[in-house]
């Protein structure tokens, strides 16, 4: 059960035109929300109750700057609102990435969300895997953005232009689009710096020589007219300055070293020398890195073919270090080959084996729409009976206003006690039209929760060609993300006479209010695929280390 019912409705139209416009306006949107909730107070012992309507007319959605959003998120921070009520979803915002901080606020805050127009209701397990979705991509949309903003600084570089930030010894050139201008004053403490470390072997030899004379960091102030500077130099702000090759005349951006439109005061041969001492000195066992572990995107997701428990995660390294990463039955984890006598799977081959089906699916409309119909089965017999309904009901309710319309007539012609009969006909008739119209809308209501919990063929063609697009870019986090939101599990089935081989198949739609199709570990049906033997694992009984 919900635990929030006091509800906000939010509505809203960019234009005054559109405020005019029936389909679509202020109106319009309100009679649906309200409508929504009369069925749910009908539908459920709760009591949904309208805290307060906003009404945003003539505001655009690109961006969050409206008077009746921000009063409403004013409301929802202080703890007047438990469920937020639209249309659809572009009411709130058009913007992703906005949304996306709208949601982040509504998290914090335990405030739901319910859109009419695409079906979302963050109470339910598939509302909250659309939102999912929707938030995923607009982590897509940032990170594109930011690809967009780092071509452009990248090109900046190659032109020798700087890309902004405070460097020790220079400032920005006023005279030039993207220079820089050397400081006298700090230009000295550089090149003190560069032969300090040259003579004392270190960067923090050029550290305490800095402190030790008075000098201290270059002072500015910020935009919001704070004060920073002034401090001591430490040694990783020593370490940045001695490793930039801005002090050479040169520009960096990622990997590429280009050259500048600004005057070196440094020669190449001081920053080569001061390069190698750095590196002489980084090569120090401490300081090495360990190696990244790998992310395991099917985690929660593998089920063991044989003995139908989970498939868990699980690294180890051979004799060299190498690190392997693979899939066990935790039956057989916890209570050896006698509880399962199933071998691992490797993790990357079945991780590729999946993302490539799931790519397939994507150019695979038919066979889509194949597996949502085959989920779908009962919900679309359901609905088959209140579609008959509800036309049973639109028939009577059209004869209803026909009778109407003929007594409107009759009182025309009629006299005094024509009249009164008429008239006693006519309330009858209105109290029907009532509680016709009135079922109708609990219909309407009913039939779209049942859609729902369907799935749509349109909208997972959809989604299947949207995760196409996507994965080839996605990071592994963010695949461990996606996947869940269209695979159910994914069923290993080992091959008896090869061990090591076998078969994998998936079952789609994680729907909990559906009894849908789950496939069984029985005989070769499903998707199959062969993954080579398990040889390159270290030996079942061996003492695996933990990898990095």
């Amino acid at each position: 059960m919900r635990s929030d019912h006091r509800c906000a409705l939010y509505v809203r139209v960019s234009t005054a035109r559109q405020a005019s416009v029936q389909e679509g306006s202020l109106d319009a949107q309100l009679k649906q929300l309200q409508a929504y909730i009369a069925f749910e107070n009908g539908a459920s012992d709760a009591e949904w109750a309208v805290a307060d309507v906003y009404r945003e007319e003539g505001k655009s959605g690109k961006d969050l700057r409206r008077p009746e959003f921000t009063r409403m998120m004013g409301d929802i921070q202080a703890g007047r609102i438990g469920t937020v009520v639209v249309w659809k979803i572009d009411r709130l915002t058009r913007s992703l990435s906005d949304f996306s901080k709208v949601w982040q606020t509504f998290e914090d805050r335990g405030v739901q969300l319910i859109s009419l127009n695409e079906k979302l209701d963050t109470e339910s397990a598939l509302g909250r895997a659309m939102l999912k979705i929707i938030l995923v991509f607009a982590e897509l949309e940032r990170e594109q953005t930011g690809e967009r903003t780092s071509a452009t600084m990248a090109h900046r570089a190659t032109q020798g232009m700087w890309n902004g930030g405070r460097v020790v010894g220079y400032d920005p050139d006023p005279e030039s689009k993207g220079g820089l201008a050397v400081n006298r004053e700090f230009a000295e403490v550089v090149r003190l710096a560069f032969n300090a470390c040259i003579e004392r072997g270190s960067a923090g030899a050029a550290m305490r020589l800095l402190n030790e004379r008075g000098y201290r960091t270059p002072t500015y102030t910020s935009r919001r007219g704070k004060q920073h500077g002034g401090a001591k130099f430490t040694k990783q702000a020593v370490i940045r300055m001695l490793g930039n090759p801005v002090y050479t005349g040169h520009i960096k951006w990622g990997e590429g070293i280009f050259a500048g439109l600004h005057e070196p005061i440094i020669s190449k041969d001081a920053f080569r020398r001061v390069q190698e001492i750095l590196e002489q000195n980084r090569r120090h066992p401490g300081n090495r890195r360990r190696p990244k572990r790998h992310r395991f995107i099917l985690k929660g997701l593998v089920r063991c073919g044989k003995c139908g428990a989970m498939m868990s995660p699980a690294w180890g390294t051979n004799g060299s270090g190498k690190p392997y990463h693979y899939y066990q039955c935790t039956r057989r984890q916890h209570q050896g080959r006698q509880g399962c006598d199933s071998r691992s799977v490797p993790a990357e081959a079945l991780e590729r084996l999946v993302t490539d089906r799931l790519q397939e699916l994507a150019t695979d409309e038919c066979e889509v729409t194949r597996m949502v119909d085959e989920a779908n089965a009962k919900q679309t017999e359901t609905l088959g009976r209140l579609r008959q309904h509800t036309r049973q009901l639109e028939r009577r309710l059209q004869t209803v206003i026909g009778k109407l319309d003929s007594l409107v007539a009759a009182v025309e012609g009629g006299g005094a006690e024509a009249f009164r009969r008429i008239a006693e006909r006519m309330e009858d008739l209105e109290r029907e039209r009532t509680q016709l119209e009135d079922e109708l809308v609990s219909l309407e209501f009913e039939t779209s929760r049942i859609e729902e919990e369907s799935l749509s063929a349109e909208a997972m063609a959809r989604t299947f060609t949207t995760f196409g697009e996507v994965v080839g870019t996605a990071t592994p986090k963010q695949l461990g993300e996606l996947i869940p939101l269209v695979v159910e599990v994914i069923e290993w089935n080992e091959d008896p006479e090869n061990p090591g081989s076998g078969h994998y198949k998936i079952a789609y739609f994680e729907q909990p209010h559906l009894d849908l199709y789950r496939e069984t570990p029985t005989e070769h049906s499903g998707e199959c695929c062969s993954v080579g033997g398990n040889d390159w694992l270290p030996g079942e009984d061996s003492n695996l280390k933990p990898s990095g």
